[in-house]
């Protein structure tokens, strides 16, 4: 491969460019290499690690495939200091103690206006900090607000902030949880600064890599051996989780950064349609975004019915998965669970095998059949035919995600992004629908879709 051996290397790519793929034979690349090292290729999410290792056909025990948070569980439980059980605070834990260190400090400081913020606020706030590795007050006071206008704060109300933090991190360590998810990252790459034994890695490949935290990528860019290589493969694009934390902080030393902007998955139709997702009002534009270079694939335009009530549209979702699904590789994707849980037997009591994607999920995504995942678990997948339903205004965007945001517009410039991701699994065919008023976060005016009314199918 062109990629060298050694070294920090970023790969930044549009969606379908194959940055998956490419990952993928570098690090099978890597572990052939004779007397060469252990790789790891680590990816955010544990549908995408399922999906990997299914298409991996190297018995090389050279090759380790995992998600982030099971690489740092495993680095310090080495070096003991991961606890057997409960070591790590969930998120609804997380959101207890903060609530609980509030309702001190409010009594403490009852005129101070600063504790007059919602808990949601303190705790998206609390996680900045986390994700960044802020050990001082002096470090989080001259930090810049990335992508963060709507949750300013002036520098010298931010003490105020650092002081939840630091007793929300002493009230969780005396509960007997030394960590959560969001600083997990921090205390492995603390440990690395220590830890002078050989490296267990001599290359480390990230995909996904938007969805990391800056301390994520410190860990792993620490854990490379010194002859060793460290590469980077994202897509701002298809940033869901490490919202707008940018790369650039995360401690790369950049010396080249290589461009895929050739998209192979999605037809010029699809294309098209993922770019006007980009010119909506709430995306939030990023310089690294890679933009596609003009698609040389066919297909048909997108699809979006608006149907007379939800259970017209179920029905036909359903019909429509069963009927596509019997000739090409077919998903439905949800915005949560539930919606999952109320479809999935509707699909089996008409005679459909239908598959639910997730963690455990044995090979999928190649088999002429229908599939059902959420946005967050289709990130690095592909399928023939994709529907999306429920692009309503009262389903999407989620209105838990926006009722516990900082602001709409965080919540908006997160769910848009998911819109996105759903959208670019499609190979050939892309069909979503609603009931009722359109989500303001479809592009709506655009001609980069057909248009039909329930009636217009019969």
């Amino acid at each position: 491969m062109a990629l060298p051996a050694e070294g920090h290397i970023v790969v930044l790519g549009t969606a379908g460019s194959g940055k998956t793929t490419i990952a993928m034979l570098r690090a099978h690349h890597l572990a052939n290499i004779p007397n060469g090292g252990k790789v790891l290729l680590v990816t955010f999410n544990g549908a995408l690690v399922k999906y990997m290792r299914s298409l991996s056909d190297s018995k090389t025990q050279r090759l380790v495939v995992e998600n982030y948070h099971k690489f740092a569980r495993g680095y310090l439980k080495s070096r003991g200091k991961m606890p057997n059980w409960n070591g790590i605070a969930d998120p609804g834990k997380k959101i207890d103690y903060i609530r609980q260190v509030l309702n001190d400090l409010k009594i403490k400081y009852p005129t101070e206006s600063t504790f007059k913020r919602s808990t949601e606020f303190f705790v998206d706030e609390i996680t900045f900090i986390e994700k960044f590795g802020f050990s001082s007050l002096s470090e989080y006071r001259e930090a810049e607000r990335i992508g963060r206008a709507s949750a300013n704060i002036k520098r010298e109300n931010r003490k105020w902030i650092f002081e939840v933090y630091k007793k929300y991190r002493e009230l969780r360590e005396a509960s007997g949880q030394k960590y959560d998810w969001d600083d997990l990252a921090f205390y492995v790459f603390n440990e690395l600064q220590n830890d002078d034994s050989e490296r267990r890695y001599t290359h480390i490949i990230v995909d996904e890599g938007q969805d990391f935290s800056p301390m994520m990528i410190k860990s792993l860019v620490a854990s490379v051996a010194d002859n060793g290589s460290f590469t980077f493969f994202g897509d701002v694009a298809q940033q869901i989780y490490g919202s707008r934390l940018s790369w650039r902080d995360s401690g790369i030393d950049i010396k080249k950064i290589w461009h895929f902007d050739v998209n192979y998955r999605n037809p010029a139709t699809i294309a098209a349609f993922a770019k006007a997702i980009t010119q909506n009002q709430y995306w939030r534009q990023d310089g690294d975004m890679v933009e596609a270079a003009p698609s040389i694939a066919e297909g048909p335009k997108p699809i979006l019915i608006k149907f007379f009530n939800r259970q017209h549209e179920i029905r036909w979702i359903v019909d429509r998965a069963i009927t596509i699904g019997k000739t090409a590789s077919t998903v439905i994707i949800c915005r949560n669970r539930t919606d999952i849980d109320a479809l999935l037997p509707l699909l089996k009591n008409r005679g459909c095998e239908a598959v639910e994607i997730d963690r455990e999920t044995p090979g999928f995504a190649h088999l002429k059949k229908v599939y059902l995942t959420t946005y967050h678990a289709a990130k690095g997948l592909e399928f023939d035919n994709v529907l999306i339903p429920y692009l309503s205004e009262d389903k999407f965007p989620d209105p838990d995600m926006v009722s516990s945001a900082v602001s709409i517009e965080e919540a908006y410039a997160d769910e848009i992004k998911l819109l996105y991701v759903a959208a670019t699994r499609s190979k050939y065919g892309l069909y979503m629908t609603y009931s009722g008023v359109l989500s303001c976060l479809f592009p709506q005016n655009s001609g980069t879709y057909d248009f039909y009314d329930e009636g217009d199918l019969s």
